[in-house]
């Protein structure tokens, strides 16, 4: 997802936040997979728990990053209603019953827009995300609020994000905690860099790495429901 997964707009990337990426598009594939092929084995929900973590992890150092946010909020949004219908159809809700994960990040790129303008216009995108029908809705936003806490105070953050999944434990299904998974990988991550040799220094990016993190989303969406179609 381009600058929504961390990517600088000056090109360039560290292989942190790369490492990050990937981890983060192969566990939201195994939860699409487990969901549209496998509901009957909550394992494939459990692995999927990991990738919004991280997509929330990767768009606040995507804000730290970037040089201009309306261009990067214009990138988030042309993806999310690109990503509409093949979400709607893999889903098996009507077009605009639930708003896709791209709409979810938006919110959260503008509710970091306000707190850095120190602007109490923050709290607009954070409650759009009760009343909007977005993925993952108020939880969504809340935690693209707790990793940007995170960044600044890493107890502060991660406590948070700890405690609003003990929250769901209670409330919510029994397999959304173990987001809390993805917690050690980002703590590991210091500015988008992972402290171990050879990884952290940066290379050249080309558009099609970008733009492959914003299309794949839709893409595997549309052939994971092209495979249910035909196998089933």
């Amino acid at each position: 997802m381009g600058d929504a997964l961390g990517i600088p707009d000056a090109r360039k990337y560290d292989l942190g936040r790369e490492l990050l990426k990937w981890i983060a598009i192969v566990t939201m594939t195994v939860d699409h997979i487990g969901l549209l092929f496998f509901p009957q084995y909550p394992i494939f929900r459990v692995i999927g728990r990991i990738a919004f973590p991280l997509f929330a992890y990767l768009l606040v150092l995507g804000t730290e990053s970037t040089r201009n946010m309306r261009g990067y909020f214009n990138r988030l949004l042309f993806f999310a209603l690109l990503s509409q219908v093949p979400y709607s159809l893999a889903n098996g809700v009507e077009p605009w019953e639930e708003l896709n994960i791209f709409f979810t990040l938006s919110l959260g790129l503008i509710m970091i827009y306000f707190i850095e303008k120190n602007s109490v216009a923050f709290v607009i995108p954070l409650a759009a995300s009760i009343i909007v029908p977005v993925d993952y809705g108020v939880y969504g936003a809340a935690t693209v609020l707790f990793f940007y806490l995170l960044r600044r105070n890493w107890k502060t953050g991660a406590s948070l994000f700890v405690l609003v999944n003990l929250v769901l434990l209670i409330r919510d299904s029994w397999y959304q905690p173990f987001a809390v998974l993805a917690l050690p990988l980002i703590l590991l991550c210091d500015g988008g860099r992972y402290p171990f040799s050879g990884v952290g220094e940066q290379t050249r990016s080309t558009l099609f790495r970008k733009y492959f993190f914003y299309a794949y989303y839709p893409l595997h969406l549309m052939v994971l429901w092209g495979l249910k179609m035909f196998i089933l």
